[in-house]
């Protein structure tokens, strides 16, 4: 356990912005495991991804491994308690829907949408705030974009009405 410190998972998580799609996924493997095996560091991953998110919403920081990182906080997301805590729907308003903001959006939005479902199975009442996000973010020179969009609303009425 000392080896592996939160100085060890700041270096590991930039190692995710590699352009090797094949390196992005063994490290997504490894983290996994490190995530299931060190209970005591899961927090502080989480926090991190969180922090990774956050610079590529907020400071426009472009990120190669928004899939992966995505991918891996599905699967954290999936095994949250319900009701969710109040982090977790702030994570929710503030880093995932303006996560749909970011020009290469493309690049990462089935993961993305995945990380919401179940953010939406666990509390549908997060479904107004993403709608209104998507409104408020609603991309109107770009029509590939808005397919996205509508896509995703179609989704999201379809997962609120069963």
């Amino acid at each position: 356990m000392k080896q592996i410190s939160n100085q060890f998972i700041n270096c590991f998580l930039e190692l995710f912005d590699s352009e090797d799609p094949r390196e992005r996924d063994y490290l997504k493997t490894i983290l996994h495991r490190i995530f299931g095996k060190f209970m005591a560091l899961r927090p502080y991953i989480k926090k991190q991804i969180m922090n990774v998110l956050f610079k590529v919403v907020y400071d426009a920081d472009p990120h190669n491994g928004l899939t992966e990182l995505l991918e891996i906080l599905s699967s954290i997301t999936s095994g949250l308690v319900v009701p969710l805590r109040p982090e977790n729907q702030e994570f929710f308003k503030k880093v995932l829907v303006p996560l749909h903001k970011v020009k290469t959006l493309t690049t990462y939005n089935t993961q993305l949408q995945l990380c919401i479902k179940n953010y939406l199975e666990k509390s549908p009442i997060l479904a107004i705030p993403l709608i209104q996000g998507l409104l408020k973010y609603w991309p109107i020179t770009a029509p590939a974009k808005e397919v996205i969009f509508i896509n995703e609303i179609e989704e999201v009425l379809e997962l609120l009405g069963n």
